[in-house]
């Protein structure tokens, strides 16, 4: 049986776009299985750290990075890596806030919390955050990871070369566009940034304009707060930059 594919992602990042590219393009090789989601629920995030992915046949979502077990044999997997800019990150974790509930959060601490980080505002909220450990650990597995089994999708590439990210991801798991069924590809189309706005799974849309682009955090932040975020994450920056096409590098400047 093959061997099973993790797709590792910092969070908020067309992570459910992505997800969804995926399960359409699957076509029943891979049983998926989201190993952070239910945890979550349970508000059992600790557990996240301890559980080993089932080695194979399976299509494995993880977006907690920083959790991933690190006793992991990595090389019994297959990896589709994807992440985004730290500071277009931070924005989409502030806007998160008001579209989604916490679990075990009652009506009354939802409103105080959303009413808190509004008063906070989107500059002094996205310098009170540390995302270190959530980045630091996405790099580290993408670091110790056989390149032959691993492929890269960030999330500017995602928008900008949608096509071509379809056809290699397609060869990552066995199969190729060509060999699509009409709703396969109909799914995937839909998730085609251009196709955002009509798409009802788009949680985004409640912010339409902000999100259809990499590069947010130059639209919605003050010049001070990204060169402070900008020197933050500086080597997280640096790692995609070495990372990604370098047709879109310079959107990480």
């Amino acid at each position: 049986m093959n061997r099973s594919i993790v797709f590792l992602t910092t969070p908020t990042s067309a992570t459910a776009s992505l997800w969804r590219v995926l399960l359409a393009m699957n076509g029943g090789r891979y049983k998926p299985f989201d190993i952070v989601h239910r945890h979550y629920v349970a508000q059992r995030m600790d557990l996240v750290a301890t559980e080993v992915p089932p080695a194979t046949g399976h299509l494995v979502k993880h977006n907690a990075p920083h959790l991933f077990n690190r006793a992991t044999p990595l090389a019994d997997y297959r990896f589709l890596l994807h992440a985004r800019d730290p500071r277009d990150v931070l924005c989409n974790q502030y806007h998160w806030h008001f579209v989604h509930p916490f679990p075990g959060e009652t009506p009354e601490q939802e409103a105080a919390r959303r009413q808190r980080i509004a008063a906070m505002g989107i500059d002094e909220w996205v310098l009170a955050q540390d995302f270190t450990p959530t980045f630091r650990g996405f790099m580290d597995v993408a670091q110790r990871i056989n390149p032959a089994d691993r492929l890269f999708i960030g999330y500017v590439r995602y928008c900008l070369h949608f096509d071509e990210v379809m056809e290699r991801i397609a060869n990552f798991l066995g199969t190729s566009i060509d060999a699509m069924t009409p709703a396969q590809l109909a799914a995937l189309e839909q998730e085609r940034v251009a196709n955002l706005a009509g798409n009802p799974k788009w949680i985004g849309q409640t912010w339409a304009g902000a999100d259809t682009a990499p590069g947010r955090h130059r639209q919605e932040l003050q010049p001070r707060t990204i060169w402070k975020l900008s020197n933050r994450y500086a080597w997280f920056l640096d790692f995609l930059r070495e990372t990604d096409d370098p047709r879109v590098t310079a959107e990480y400047n």
